[in-house]
């Protein structure tokens, strides 16, 4: 058992595995650093802040939101889930909103995967992706199933990498167990983050 925990961890090393967590690992660092700094400046130098932006949350109406959330999680995470993150809380329900924002991303996941496998269809659109990705896809390749659990988790494109895992025809089934990671990081942020919970 040791030995083949030692063969494994050997062979993260050598793909470098470990770099691509520590970097990521470091931007979600950063990315709080920027987000805390950001929220002091405004709470300290913003007349009711707080008061402001809870208004404006409260204003958006709900399934305006949950659409456009669905969309950004499909179409390569065009807007920060951080954002929706915020607005669950200013919902009456927060732990149900946030729980329903969490599923809806995983969906977008699933959505942009299945997109990206009949992406073959049009060799076009196919050849544009594979040159604008080509990253994603040598990553993919390396670290498979890894990848797809620290796209869920951390900083990283999860709607890109799971659109990448389509065009690969990474298994479904797989990528659909593996990506209910996403689930945890909507409940880390929203305790650590931003005090849900």
């Amino acid at each position: 058992m040791k030995r083949r925990i030692n063969l494994y961890h050997n062979l993260l090393k050598r793909r470098g595995f470990y770099t691509l967590a520590w970097k990521s690992v470091l931007r979600l660092i950063i990315i709080s650093i920027i987000v805390g700094v950001a929220l002091y400046i405004a709470q300290t130098y913003i007349v009711d802040f707080k008061e402001n932006v809870t208004i404006f949350l409260k204003k958006l109406d709900p399934p305006f939101v949950l659409i456009l959330f669905f969309i950004s999680e499909t179409f390569l995470g065009l807007i920060p889930p951080d954002f929706f993150i915020v607005w669950s809380k200013a919902s009456s329900h927060p732990l149900l909103m946030l729980t329903f924002i969490a599923i809806l991303s995983y969906l977008g996941g699933i959505a942009a995967y299945l997109i990206g496998n009949r992406i073959s269809n049009f060799p076009r659109v196919h050849r544009w992706l594979i040159n604008k990705f080509s990253s994603h896809f040598a990553t993919l390749h390396k670290y498979g199933g890894f990848l797809i659990v620290f796209s869920a988790l951390f900083p990283l494109p999860f709607s890109t990498i799971t659109l990448v895992a389509g065009i690969l025809d990474y298994p479904l089934k797989r990528l659909s167990l593996l990506g209910l990671t996403r689930l945890l990081r909507f409940y880390i942020y929203a305790a650590v983050l931003y005090n849900i919970f």
